[in-house]
């Protein structure tokens, strides 16, 4: 019967807390514009001026149709093309798997932080209350990174900071005996494990123009998630109290994407030489061409250019 309340007890909870998902979805599909024009929120003047930005930020050749109030907002058609360029790309591909890499300490610690904190000798009830400084140095840490990337217009280099930091911490984690020293360690820890994820998003997505595609990489993305699976596997009882060979795993994943975002943003850069070099001496007219041709789709046009 005590297992049984229990149970009941869980499903309510659960029940509950999925239920409040759910309904803010649904809330959202009516609420969330697709675009410019569907923007009630704006008035007219704020809708051009948004949807001059958007093709600013799109390489001005991303064409939105017309909305019924006149204003221009996204299509909401999906084409086949959209599915089959998004496989091929390659850009994708290459930054999920070091998006997963980085998302193995976010992941881990969004869970496991408070056994890891009860392994610095603090009581159940305490290492919950200790988990909070940490949980707020990367509410911080990820609020700064993603104004100052937005502010710079970069992604590459902040996300290796982040790491960078991430990294640090690790290594207090690791070397250092003091339990003080080692929860210091955690904040610096998290001031950077929160950064990565959302600024990929921000990078996938504006070197994204056209919205279909944009929409399915977007989505594919999401499987960055998939390092939780990789830190329950880590993050065991029998690693108590310490958690050295969890901290080491960590500590070689975060080297790991720092080394391949470098590569990423390199590559991308390299692969922005050479179209400059391909448009080097065009008209306006053969701008206009590749600008309107269908050759060449969404971010493989030449005049697109990706940002780092």
């Amino acid at each position: 019967m005590l297992l049984l309340g229990l149970f009941l007890v869980l499903w309510y909870l659960f029940v509950i807390e999925g239920s409040a998902t759910c309904i803010a979805g649904i809330i959202a599909w009516f609420w969330l514009p697709t675009g410019p024009g569907s923007a009630l929120f704006l008035n007219r003047r704020q809708r051009e001026f948004a949807v001059a930005r958007m093709q600013s930020d799109n390489a001005r050749y991303v064409r939105h149709s017309l909305g019924k109030d006149g204003m221009e907002k996204i299509s909401e058609r999906l084409s086949k093309r959209d599915i089959e360029e998004m496989v091929k790309d390659w850009k994708l591909w290459y930054a999920l798997i070091f998006n997963i890499c980085a998302s193995v300490s976010a992941q881990d610690f969004s869970v496991f932080l408070p056994l890891v904190v009860k392994g610095l000798g603090y009581t159940s009830i305490n290492a919950n209350l200790m988990s909070v400084p940490p949980y707020v140095c990367g509410a911080m840490g990820l609020y700064l990174f993603a104004m100052s990337s937005d502010r710079h217009k970069e992604r590459g280099y902040h996300i290796v900071v982040g790491l960078l930091i991430c990294l640090v911490g690790l290594v207090v984690l690791v070397t250092v005996q003091h339990n003080g020293a080692k929860y210091a360690g955690l904040c610096i820890l998290l001031l950077g494990s929160y950064t990565s994820a959302p600024l990929v998003v921000a990078w996938l997505s504006g070197n994204t123009p056209e919205p279909g595609k944009r929409s399915f990489v977007i989505g594919v993305n999401g499987c960055g998630n998939l390092a939780g699976v990789i830190g329950a596997q880590l993050f065991r009882a029998q690693y108590a109290p310490r958690f050295l060979l969890p901290f080491y795993v960590t500590l070689g994943l975060t080297i790991f994407s720092m080394a391949g975002f470098l590569s990423y943003r390199f590559v991308l850069r390299a692969v922005n030489r050479r179209k400059a070099r391909k448009i080097q001496g065009w008209n306006e007219q053969q701008l206009d061409d590749e600008r309107r041709s269908s050759k060449r789709y969404a971010d493989k046009k030449y005049i697109f250019v990706y940002g780092l």
